[in-house]
């Protein structure tokens, strides 16, 4: 039951440590704009795919917590809601919309925190 979650923030980490920087400074502006475009939707959707099956593996385990369906769920919930923002937030950087593109990228970075730190409590809780 504790290996999805582990998947979860072991994904969280490779994009927001790894991938994203690498892409940054490899890559001129329009180029990793393009790349985060193609990436970031599967990344949400990936770790949506991860709290899925594990609000699956922790309904079918009979000896799980009410708060690891909780956890699981903001896995699910928060993933879900920063896939949908992603054409808003695409719409404010293609019309320069600073303002609402700063608002949407903070939500998408604090709610992708949450769900690490909502992960990792998985595995202690």
């Amino acid at each position: 039951m504790d290996y999805f979650p582990g998947m979860a923030v072991g994904l969280i980490l490779m994009q927001t440590a790894i991938v994203a920087p690498i892409l940054f400074r490899t890559l001129d502006l329009e180029s990793f704009g393009r790349s985060i475009r193609e990436i970031w939707p599967k990344f949400f959707l990936a770790l949506g795919a991860i709290g899925v099956l594990t609000l699956i593996s922790v309904y079918l385990d009979q000896g799980s917590d009410d708060i690891h369906l909780v956890l699981s769920g903001i896995t699910v919930s928060l993933s879900l809601m920063c896939y949908l923002i992603i054409p808003a937030t695409n719409r404010a950087t293609d019309s320069g919309n600073h303002g609402r593109f700063n608002i949407l990228h903070k939500l998408s970075v604090y709610s992708t925190l949450a769900i690490l730190v909502s992960n990792i409590a998985f595995i202690f809780v």
